[in-house]
């Protein structure tokens, strides 16, 4: 399911490897424990067509101004 987002936390799984589809202006995707960026993306003009970015278990994903969709592994 397709979402709009303002800005949002998406917290880690654990147990689990995601991918997200984003399009939009800023996208990070962080493992707070080790301080890894895995993706961080922060356009100056939204994105218009949705990208996949593999999130590993543990990393938590913050988005501003854009829309997501997760598919679990």
């Amino acid at each position: 399911e397709e979402k709009d987002i303002q800005i949002h936390t998406f917290p880690p799984n654990s147990q689990r490897a995601r991918k997200i589809a984003f399009k939009g202006l800023y996208l990070s995707i962080y493992n707070k424990q080790t301080g890894h960026y895995a993706t961080y993306i922060d356009n100056e003009s939204p994105t218009t067509e949705y990208l996949e970015y593999d999130v590993p278990a543990g990393y938590s994903v913050y988005v501003r101004g854009g829309s997501v969709y997760f598919t679990v592994l």
